[in-house]
Formats: structure tokens, C-alpha cells, sequence
């Protein structure tokens, strides 16, 4: 048989063909990269929407649903959802064409607001004989709302301090250089949580964002007395947002707030229950129940039994002095309302649920403060006792001190063989 390369002169001249040496893989580098404060930005973009369609529903049926535009048949009829995608065009024109962490907030603050107005609307894309008072629109826009809290959720908890890789953290410190350029230099405490960002020390690349870092003007956290701090419609939000949840905070806080949020979440699956079955028996739901009506009948009164379930057994875990996971199942349970028992009540009784589901976020920021405040004193006994002997070694050292101690021989200098009485 004829060598193959023989044959072929050029593959003799090239024995081997060249095997170009493979990247090194980089373990930190991920393939996408999420932008520092990714969370807020879309808490800020979904709440600024739950805002915005809550006060035009409210002014809408103070002004008895006015026609921008003129009435009738044939007149010309505006509606604001075309102003809601116009805002969102706005938004991300800013965020296109602008760098830095306020162009974000202004860019998903305005975002969020156009959002509102064009989801307001959902009922006219849905169906025409209704249109803006489609009874189902309600809850498509309050889903529509809470998958966007749940994306910023998960999006949060992927980007925690702990969880983000090597060259995530970098590109943040870089976003913060940016920024800090962008605004005319870093506060102290932005700069040093920048440089905290950098992993590795001894790489050029971490020396260069140090530098690049240490280098930057230093910036005052706090508005100067001789000036009034200029501040954008979006930052100003954010810091009456923040005061707002300070607020909040303390009055979460008191032992009596707790106390009183614990015993209506776990009440709160009786009084769904009980409501819907007195619904349901006496026929007050408007309109009449019919077929169709049903299926949210039964979903809540699904959800209602669970939430139930969870909140008793919290409640009992309480009681026997599981506190930690008490809290826990409590929150699932107001969770659950939230997220799915929330749902069909606002397909039932349209934009009148408001009221429970500002009731229910209120048990869940109350029940996460008294969670976390739970899980900080758990830590604290765990270092207070982490150097401590455990039960069994005291008792072991303290039979140990009280046993009698044999008297040594004095010549011998052996201990006596007589056993000790």
C-alpha cells in the first residue's frame, strides 16, 4: 500500500498540520455581564408603572373618562397608551445615548412610567366589545407587574456581592470609573467599594482600574452649604424612596407591629376563605357568578387553603420555639397571596382588591424585616457560642475536677496501687 503521504507532496511537506494551542479557559469570566444596581433599576421601572397606572385608573374615574382629543363618533381619540410607548422610546433613547448611574435611573424611571400608561390599555389589544373595561384586565396587568418584581428578584439574588465572578466584579469597578467621571469624581465610600471590587491585586488589569480608580477626584457625599444640590427628577425619587423605607423600617421594627402582622397572616387564610364561600352562597359577586367565573372562584379558593396551611404551621413552630422557620413559612404564605392568590382576586373584583394587596405587601415588608432582624440574632448566638465547650465536655471537666485525687507514694514517687475511696 502507497503512504498517503507520499502521494501528496504537500501533505509530505507538512507532515502534521499546525495545531494552534487552544485559550486558556478563564473560569470568572461569565458570558454575560449585569450591570451594577441591575435589581433597582428594574424594581424602579416596575414600581414607577404600578404608580402610574394606579393614578390614571384614580383620575380617570374622578374625571368620568375623558376623551383627549374630542367624543363621539368619528372624533379624533388619543389614547395614552400611545404617550406610554413614546415615554418608553424616551427611556431607552437615554439609556442609548447616555453614561453613567443616573442616565439608568432616569432612563427606567421613565421607561417604567410609559409602561404604565401602554399596559393600562391591555384590555383594548385583547378584545373589542369591552375594551378599556375588560373585566380580565385587571389581573393581566397586575401579572404583568409581578413577574416583573419576581425578574428583579432573581436578577438581585444573582448579582448578591458573594455570587458574581471575578470579572463581573472588574467591569462594575469599571462601570463606577465611568460613573464617577461622569458626575466629576467618587465619594470615599463609592471609591473603596470599587477597589473592593477587584480581586486580584497582583494582575495588570487590577492595577490599571486601581489606578484609574485612585486617580478619580475626590467627590462630597453631602450637598455643599453655599449651593443647592442639583439632583434629577429620578435621583430624587430614589433618596424620598429611601427615607420612605426608613420610615417604614422603624415602625416594622416595634414589637406590636409584628405581633399584629403575625396574627393576621395567619388569619388572613380564614377571612379568604370565609369570604369567598359567603360570596359564593349568597351571590354577591357582581356580576352573577357564570361558568366562566368559576375558574378564579376555585384558584382562590385554592391558594386561599394554602396560604392557610403554610401560615398554621408556622404559626405552630412558632409556639414550640422554631422562630427562624415560624417566620419563614408565615412569609411564604403571604407570598403565596401575593403572587398567585392576588391574581384572581383582582380577575373577581377588579381594581378594588388594591386594598388587600396594599395589606399583604405590608405583612411581607414587616415579616422580611422581624425574618432578617431573626436570622442577624442567629449569627450573634452562633459567634457568641462558637469558643464555648459543648455540654458534654463541661460535664466531662466538671466530673474530672470533682473526682478524688490519689496520694503519691513518698518514697517510691509512684502512685499508690490501693484504689481511691
Amino acid at each position: 500500500m502507497t503512504d498517503a503521504r507520499a502521494a501528496h507532496p504537500a501533505r509530505a511537506a507538512h507532515p502534521a498540520r499546525a495545531v494552534h494551542p487552544a485559550r486558556p479557559a478563564h473560569p470568572s469570566h461569565p458570558r454575560r455581564l449585569h450591570a451594577p444596581g441591575a435589581a433597582a433599576h428594574l424594581r424602579l421601572f416596575a414600581w414607577s408603572g404600578i404608580v402610574t397606572v394606579l393614578l390614571t385608573r384614580a383620575y380617570l374615574d374622578l374625571a368620568g373618562y375623558p376623551k383627549v382629543g374630542g367624543g363621539g363618533r368619528g372624533g379624533l381619540h388619543i389614547a395614552h397608551m400611545l404617550w406610554g410607548g413614546l415615554l418608553m422610546a424616551v427611556g431607552l433613547l437615554v439609556l442609548c445615548a447616555l453614561l453613567g448611574s443616573r442616565a439608568r435611573r432616569a432612563g427606567a424611571l421613565t421607561g417604567g412610567v410609559g409602561f404604565g400608561l401602554f399596559i393600562d390599555e391591555i384590555g383594548k389589544l385583547v378584545t373589542d366589545e369591552p375594551g378599556y373595561f375588560y373585566r380580565p384586565a385587571a389581573a393581566l396587568i397586575y401579572t404583568c407587574f409581578a413577574a416583573l418584581l419576581a425578574l428583579a428578584w432573581w436578577v438581585g439574588r444573582r448579582t448578591s456581592p458573594g455570587r458574581l465572578p471575578a470579572a463581573n466584579r472588574a467591569a462594575q469597578a469599571v462601570d463606577t470609573a465611568v460613573d464617577g467621571l461622569v458626575r466629576g469624581g467618587l465619594t470615599s465610600a463609592e471609591r473603596e467599594r470599587a477597589l473592593g471590587q477587584l480581586a486580584d491585586p497582583s494582575a495588570e488589569l487590577d492595577r490599571a482600574l486601581a489606578r484609574l480608580l485612585v486617580a478619580l477626584p475626590e467627590r462630597s457625599g453631602t450637598p455643599e452649604s453655599s449651593g443647592r444640590p442639583k439632583r434629577s427628577v429620578a435621583a430624587r425619587i430614589t433618596v424620598l424612596s429611601s427615607r420612605v423605607r426608613v420610615a417604614v423600617a422603624r415602625v416594622a421594627a416595634h414589637r406590636s407591629t409584628v405581633t399584629l402582622a403575625l396574627v393576621y397572616a395567619v388569619l388572613q387564610g380564614y377571612l379568604l376563605l370565609a369570604g369567598i364561600t359567603a360570596d359564593v352562597v349568597t351571590g354577591t359577586v357582581e356580576p352573577p357568578l357564570a361558568r366562566t367565573d368559576m375558574v378564579p372562584v376555585a384558584s382562590s379558593t385554592v391558594c386561599a387553603a394554602v396560604t392557610l396551611g403554610l401560615a398554621v404551621r408556622g404559626a405552630v413552630l412558632l409556639r414550640r420555639g422554631d422562630r427562624l422557620t415560624g417566620l419563614r413559612l408565615i412569609r411564604a404564605s403571604v407570598l403565596t397571596d401575593l403572587f398567585l392568590g392576588q391574581i384572581f382576586n383582582f380577575a373577581l373584583n377588579q381594581f378594588a382588591a388594591v386594598t388587600d394587596w396594599l395589606v399583604g405587601l405590608f405583612l411581607l415588608w414587616v415579616l422580611t424585616h422581624e425574618l432578617t432582624r431573626e436570622r442577624e440574632r442567629g449569627r450573634g448566638r452562633g459567634q457568641k457560642h462558637e469558643h464555648e465547650p459543648s455540654p458534654e465536655v463541661r460535664t466531662q471537666a466538671n466530673s474530672a475536677a470533682a473526682a478524688p485525687v490519689a496520694p503519691a507514694a513518698e518514697d517510691s514517687g509512684t502512685a499508690s496501687p490501693r484504689p481511691v475511696r
